[in-house]
């Protein structure tokens, strides 16, 4: 074998090649020289990459799909229309760095698509991510489905994004640190539907035996408005009507308010003790049974918080 390579090499196939002695092993000296490893190794092996992906630009388990991913996308399509960078990084539990190419990657296989907001000194050229072509056919959305899906988030105004946001917020942190078994979007036909009601909360969320209305208050409402917001709500539960709507649910009023001072001058406007205050950033920061509640007699926790497995999310 080493012969017919030498032959190859210096002569070429079919040409008269008889080494003298000791020639042969001066040959393989000599072509040792430029490949060095070639007798032991074989033939170096290229490394894999994807037509989209340059050679070695992402890691190697970036280029299949894991459990994350695919509970990011399950995310993407039931409850949440588009989410930040740092949103998608509580999902995906990366490092910053690891998150920034982990991003990159979707994307460029269409798992994931963005929009960048409108640009101000707050977010300029801030993107939000939402489901790629691909991504939103991975988690079994039907492809002719994808343009009405697209333009619902392009067209979304720029002055309800924080809002939609904070949100958001509020979902993945009871979706990562619960089991939530139903989440009630504010856009849900449902509460058009519930002409009793009067209210079209931001959300509601059942996780265990538990129910909870979501309300997300950004400083820009009067007190007088949320405290007629507040009243249609305790109508609507001792009115029998939430118990018609959601039964064996336990009827309360989560509001996220911006500061500590907001929430001290609700105490003047509020009669029941089932509307429990927390400021966005004490509720982001602590466990989700912590006991920062607020409420007309006292501080609570939420009541009977099952540690989730993220499989276990449907």
């Amino acid at each position: 074998m080493r012969l017919n390579l030498i032959e190859l090499l210096y002569g070429g196939a079919g040409r008269n090649f008889t080494p003298k002695n000791g020639s042969t092993a001066r040959l393989e000296q000599t072509f040792s020289i430029f490949h060095p490893c070639f007798w032991e190794q074989g033939r170096s092996k290229a490394p894999l990459k994807t037509p989209l992906n340059t050679a070695g630009e992402y890691p190697i388990y970036m280029r299949q799909l894991q459990r994350r991913h695919i509970l990011l996308f399950r995310i993407l399509r039931d409850h949440c229309l588009f989410l930040t960078r740092r949103q998608s990084q509580r999902v995906l539990t990366l490092p910053t760095n690891s998150m920034n190419k982990e991003l990159k990657w979707l994307v460029s296989e269409k798992y994931l698509a963005r929009r960048y907001r409108a640009d101000t000194f707050g977010h300029f050229q801030t993107p939000v991510y939402y489901l790629g072509t691909l991504g939103w056919h991975s988690v079994g959305n039907l492809v002719d489905d994808y343009k009405e899906y697209r333009l619902q988030i392009l067209r979304r105004a720029e002055r309800q994004v924080d809002h939609t946001l904070a949100i958001y917020d509020v979902f993945l942190k009871i979706i990562m640190e619960s089991t939530v078994k139903r989440i009630i979007g504010g856009e849900d036909k449902l509460w058009q539907e519930a002409i009793e009601f009067g209210n079209v909360p931001d959300g509601w969320i059942q996780f265990n035996a538990n129910g909870a209305f979501i309300e997300v208050d950004q400083g820009s409402e009067r007190p007088i408005v949320l405290k007629r917001k507040f009243d249609k709500y305790i109508k609507f539960k001792d009115s029998g009507a939430y118990s018609n709507l959601f039964p064996e649910q336990a009827f309360k009023v989560l509001v996220f308010m911006t500061t500590e001072e907001r929430i001290e001058s609700m105490q003047q406007v509020t009669a029941s003790d089932d509307i429990w205050f927390c400021t966005m950033g004490e509720f982001l920061k602590e466990p989700l049974d912590h006991a920062h509640w607020f409420a007309l007699r006292g501080f609570y926790a939420l009541p009977s918080i099952g540690k989730k497995e993220v499989s276990e999310l449907r």
